[in-house]
């Protein structure tokens, strides 16, 4: 079935999207609120708003015995089955946490197996305290806006200009969430406004069509070195290159992305209090109806111990 599939609203009494078309992920051209805007239901569309089962997320991203909610394989260990609520059943961190000085920048970052668009943010909420949605959005971190940076695998950092978005368009209001800077890469873009030449038609290597400019949702990052597919076969020993070959579907800084990671810095609120917390990661998703979270512990010292901070 074409893009067609996902303009459904999953709740009985869908939000209104407020997010500005600057910002938005996938299928750009669609005109707002038309048939063929395919994603105007999904989280991305207004951040923050959107229900979640759990603030740390969710082992395999449903319960086992739910018969929705995608493709999902989780294999059971020992801190966890699949459906387990991440706030539950993750163990504290042992030994020494990263140190956080009040009223300082701190240093983060995040990567991908699959890309479906949309944003994150990154919030705090008072280890002692009960990790809940609310809990987080009490404190969400701003962004060092001139700090986001693409990460690859190899140790390379290329800084990138960075999109976010504030203000009455997300939740907490006056927060800042920053958008994916990594482009989505469709199989095909049928059904969405622009289809280009992203056909189910040759050539095509794989089930990924040939025309990668087409498919790709909106311009790289770094278009300098993403010119086209990444040769696998030219590195085979990078990340993501397991699977075999060139049938691997991404860029140097596009699509279902393995190659690296985006980083950021965040600013450590100077009005907290020292003790530990817990570091929340929400990204919204805007191709699926789907909220990604996780979660890290962190310790918030004082600002005057500012240069003993551990790293």
């Amino acid at each position: 079935a074409d893009k067609a599939g996902f303009r459904t609203a999953y709740c009985d009494e869908p939000g209104t999207p407020v997010l500005p078309r600057e910002y938005w992920t996938m299928n750009v051209a669609a005109i707002e609120g038309a048939v063929n805007d395919s994603y105007r239901f999904n989280p991305w569309r207004a951040p923050g708003t959107a229900p979640v089962v759990d603030p740390c997320g969710q082992a395999g991203g449903k319960y086992e015995q739910t018969p929705v909610g995608g493709d999902s394989v989780f294999f059971a260990t020992n801190f966890s089955r699949m459906g387990d609520l991440g706030s539950e059943v993750l163990p504290p961190t042992r030994g020494p946490l990263p140190r956080w000085a009040a009223g300082s920048e701190a240093a983060v970052a995040w990567g991908m197996r699959f890309n479906h668009g949309g944003g994150y943010q990154y919030r705090l909420c008072p280890a002692d305290a009960a990790l809940t949605e609310e809990c987080f959005q009490r404190t969400p971190l701003d962004f060092v806006r001139s700090a986001q940076a693409i990460l690859w695998n190899n140790g390379t950092r290329r800084p990138i200009r960075g999109s976010f978005v504030s203000g009455s368009a997300v939740r907490p209001e006056g927060s800042t969430w920053a958008r994916n800077p990594v482009p989505r890469i469709n199989t095909d873009n049928r059904g969405l406004a622009r289809e280009g030449e992203c056909t189910l038609g040759p050539p095509r290597r794989g089930p990924w069509s040939a025309a990668k400019g087409d498919c790709q949702q909106f311009p790289s990052p770094c278009p300098d070195v993403d010119r086209g597919w990444f040769d696998c076969d030219a590195h085979p020993g990078e990340g993501g290159c397991a699977t075999g070959g060139n049938d691997d579907h991404w860029g140097y800084c596009s699509g279902d992305w393995t190659l690296g990671m985006v980083a950021d810095r965040v600013v450590v609120p100077s009005s907290l209090r020292p003790g530990k917390y817990v570091l929340g990661w929400r990204m919204d998703c805007e191709e699926t109806a789907q909220v990604w979270q996780n979660c890290a512990d962190v310790e918030v010292v004082g600002p005057e111990r500012r240069d003993r901070i551990v790293s």
